[in-house]
């Protein structure tokens, strides 16, 4: 391959069309040429007025949610989470980059535990990570009366050995519950 060619751009020529061996050139139907829009590039830039606005209006309103919202369970949601602080800003600021809730997680491993025999929360509990299993806790802490330990054991065999006869028995709070995943809903 030359070096010109290399360096230059390619041709924007089109190729030539072949024809069948029944068609003659007076026969043949010109072509539309059709765009697609998976192939062209994204529009990059500012959103649209429309679009910053709804997401404005999206922030302030979780932002009234928040205000509105008890210090208990915004000092979980800010737990759960990872807020810097449960305050307003805090708090909407962290929810709203979210890309998933922590506590649907958390609900999830729940109902798993308490849905299954003892053998199968035992081995779900095992394969759960620390933060995973510290987010349970705070969980069932947080929305029953079952007394479940501060510090969890670093083993996971022994943390899921701790926790599965009171997790199992807790009873949740479910209106409490449902208005904190409402809450850290985006």
């Amino acid at each position: 391959m030359s070096e010109q060619t290399v360096l230059d751009p390619p041709s924007q020529t089109d190729p030539p069309e072949v024809l069948n061996d029944a068609e003659t050139p007076a026969e043949r139907k010109p072509r539309k040429r059709r765009s697609n829009p998976a192939k062209t590039p994204a529009k990059r830039g500012r959103p649209s007025a429309r679009t910053a606005k709804a997401t404005l209006r999206r922030i302030a309103t979780k932002a009234e949610e928040i205000a509105v919202t008890d210090d208990d369970t915004r000092l979980l949601a800010a737990e759960l989470t990872g807020a810097d602080s449960p305050g307003i800003a805090d708090l909407t600021t962290t929810i709203m980059a979210a890309k998933t809730s922590p506590l649907e997680a958390a609900v999830a491993d729940l109902t798993i535990i308490q849905a299954g025999t003892i053998p199968e929360a035992v081995v779900h509990l095992v394969g759960m990570s620390q933060p995973e299993l510290q987010a349970l806790t705070q969980l069932v802490t947080a929305f029953s009366t079952q007394d479940l330990p501060a510090k969890l054991p670093g083993k996971s065999t022994d943390a899921a050995l701790m926790l599965v006869d009171p997790v199992r028995a807790a009873v949740i709070d479910d209106g409490a519950l449902q208005r904190l995943i409402r809450l850290l809903a985006t």
